[in-house]
């Protein structure tokens, strides 16, 4: 009798953390939009493609103003400033508990694909993006300068934003209404920040300038970074950069607590 209690509550708990820790994944017309228990997230379809629009923790305010951009990549090369352009196409490349990791392809309407792959986690507020770039022209070009990469355009008043170097270059800023967001860059030369569209500390972005390498046609070179989304304030978003590179549990601890708990409570009982 006892184990046949024990392992329904197994059963039961187990459940419980399935449908607690996952990461959703749908799109409507104009988003792909991310869903854990801490934050939504929609990356924009059309150029460019990115972040637009980010609430916290049930708020229906967004900690990103909705603008034409505001996440993206961007450089100068061949004469003109160029950003990633639209989504050209999106997939679920695996989904497991409380990951997800989903794969967006962009242009940049001249020599540069742009395959980004980014893995979103139900347990933790951080999301590591691995942002490759091949060369689809015939001439040798650089594969991440002029410093925006990435770029987040906060298209909002900010209660602050700040910079820091250690344990590696981020940046990041808070709302009034207590939620943060964060780059940081383990592979970046430097964080910034920046007045941007009339707003003080309106603009931050990664330098992956020393990072960047001459590719030839159908090479590639690949970064690696981190962008997070979640409640606190200027204390709480730069102590995270000491996290971000840690592999988050995919497991809910608290619940197989709980298993230890009840069994002990189940054996004293009967």
């Amino acid at each position: 009798m006892k184990e046949l209690i024990f392992f329904t509550f197994i059963i039961l708990l187990f459940s419980i953390t399935l449908s607690i820790f996952a990461v959703d994944i749908s799109e409507d017309n104009v988003y792909v939009i991310i869903k854990t228990k801490d934050y939504e997230a929609y990356w924009n379809k059309a150029a460019q493609m990115g972040y637009m629009q980010v609430f916290i923790g049930g708020s229906k305010e967004s900690i990103v103003g909705k603008a034409g951009r505001a996440f993206y990549h961007s450089c100068e090369y061949g004469g003109a400033w160029r950003d990633w352009g639209a989504l050209k196409e999106w997939k679920t490349v695996e989904k497991s508990g409380a990951k997800a990791v989903v794969n967006y392809k962009s242009n940049d309407g001249a020599s540069k694909d742009y395959d980004v792959t980014v893995s979103y986690y139900d347990t933790v507020p951080y999301i590591k993006h691995v942002v490759k770039v091949t060369n689809v022209g015939n001439n040798p070009v650089t594969s991440f300068q002029s410093g925006h990469a990435p770029m987040f355009e906060v298209n909002l008043e900010t209660a602050g934003m700040s910079t820091a170097t250690q344990p590696f270059p981020c940046v990041v800023f808070w709302t009034k209404s207590g939620f943060y967001a964060g780059l940081y860059g383990p592979d970046a030369n430097e964080a910034r920040k920046h007045d941007w569209g009339g707003k003080p500390n309106g603009r931050m972005d990664l330098v992956h300038d020393k990072a960047g390498k001459e590719i030839k046609k159908g090479e590639s070179h690949s970064i690696t970074y981190y962008v997070a989304f979640g409640k606190g304030g200027e204390k709480e978003a730069l102590a995270l950069a000491a996290k971000v590179r840690e592999e988050p549990p995919l497991t809910a601890v608290t619940p197989m607590d709980s298993v230890s708990t009840t069994w002990s409570w189940i054996k004293s009982e009967y």
